[in-house]
């Protein structure tokens, strides 16, 4: 066992690590490698062996709050992403389906006003957008398509047009389903 496996050193680098939670884990893991490597200098220079030998080492070193409280001076504060605005665009390009098939217009509006808001939220990575778009845009578009094709050009019938009544506020929805849970990977 090597002298920053002791259970004491364990337990101050412990807390260390409990007080520092705020920190970014890469700013984190880095002050806790300097810190354990500073120990092991410290008690190597104080040949350090017994507990109350490294409990003095460790009490120079500092409370592991003010350690903490330091580190956290340090470094700006990572910005807290908001869940509300997350949730109104998924809501919003949920809706988009409903609209689209009640008030095609406004539906397309809404759909158009949902991808953008979507494309500039950092919450997900490109290919979950890419995604959500997809499954987002292919329902409404080929609703649109149905309405805009000359009648008797496409005569599938009822029966036809039936999985697109599905489809059209199904997709949107699914694409909203898709990035709550690639969110829930991703954190």
């Amino acid at each position: 066992m090597t002298i920053t496996e002791h259970p004491l050193v364990k337990s101050y680098l412990a807390a260390v690590a409990r007080e520092t939670a705020g920190l970014s884990p890469e700013r984190r893991n880095e002050l806790l490698a300097d810190l354990e490597e500073h120990i092991a200098v410290a008690l190597a220079e104080a040949s350090a062996s017994g507990d109350d030998e490294i409990r003095t080492v460790l009490t120079r070193l500092g409370d592991p709050r003010t350690i903490a409280a330091t580190a956290l001076g340090d470094e700006h504060p990572a910005p807290q992403a908001s869940r509300g605005r997350p949730l109104a665009l998924l809501a919003l390009l949920a809706a988009t389906g409903l609209l689209t098939l009640f008030a095609p217009v406004l539906g397309v509006l809404a759909l158009i006003g949902a991808i953008w808001w979507l494309w500039r939220v950092p919450q997900w990575r490109n290919r979950d957008k890419a995604i959500a778009t997809a499954a987002a845009l292919v329902p409404p578009l080929f609703a649109v398509a149905q309405w805009v094709v000359p009648a008797g050009t496409l005569n599938f019938g009822l029966g036809a047009f039936i999985p697109v009544l599905l489809a059209v506020p199904l997709l949107p929805a699914a694409a909203g389903v898709y990035l709550l849970r690639s969110a829930r990977r991703r954190s």
